[in-house]
C-alpha cells in the first residue's frame, strides 16, 4: 500500500519570482508545516477585506482554502467522478500534506489530519495506486490506515 520513491532534486530558486506561487509540488517539497500555516494566515488576512485580483492570487486563495477549509459545495469535490486510473498519490511529510493527481489534470491537496469529501471510488483508487513516500514513516502508516477505514466505512 506504500512505495518508497527516491527524492528528486528540488529547484528552490523557482519559488523566488514575482508571483507568490509557481508549482504546488515544488512548494510542498521545501515548505514545512509552519510555513504552510503561516502562508494560510497571511493569505486569509490579505483577502479578508479584498478580493484576489489576478489569477495567481486567486489560485493561491482557492487552493489554500480547499486545503484548510474544505467545502462540500466546492467544484473540486464534484469533479471526483472524472478521476480515473492512472493517478498518483504522494505524501509530503514535512508539511503533512498528501496529494492525489490524475492524468485528467485534477489535483487534490489534503492535510493529513483532516477528513475530506472523497468518494469511495477515489479512496479505493488511492489505495490501489499506493502512497508514494520518500521514506517510511509513522505519518504515512497512519494516513494509510485512515484512508482504509474511510474506504470501508458505509456511506449514508
Amino acid at each position: 500500500m506504500m512505495m518508497v520513491v527516491p527524492v528528486e532534486e528540488v529547484y528552490v530558486e523557482a519559488l523566488q519570482v514575482k508571483y507568490p506561487i509557481i508549482d504546488w509540488e515544488d512548494m510542498l517539497k521545501v515548505f514545512d508545516r509552519d510555513d504552510l500555516v503561516k502562508l494560510w494566515s497571511l493569505v486569509k488576512e490579505r483577502f479578508s477585506s479584498t478580493e484576489p485580483t489576478d489569477d495567481k492570487e486567486r489560485t493561491l486563495w482557492v487552493e489554500l482554502k480547499r486545503l484548510f477549509e474544505p467545502d462540500a459545495d466546492d467544484e473540486l469535490w464534484k469533479l471526483q467522478r472524472y478521476i480515473h486510473d492512472p493517478l498518483t498519490w504522494r505524501l509530503y511529510d514535512t508539511c503533512g500534506v498528501h496529494h492525489v493527481s490524475s492524468d485528467k489534470g485534477i489535483d487534490i491537496f489534503m492535510l493529513v489530519e483532516k477528513d475530506y469529501l472523497l468518494s469511495k471510488g477515489v479512496l479505493m483508487l488511492m489505495l490501489v495506486n499506493k502512497l508514494l513516500v520518500e521514506q517510511s514513516s509513522e505519518m504515512a502508516n497512519e494516513l494509510l490506515k485512515k484512508i482504509l477505514i474511510q474506504a470501508e466505512r458505509p456511506r449514508q
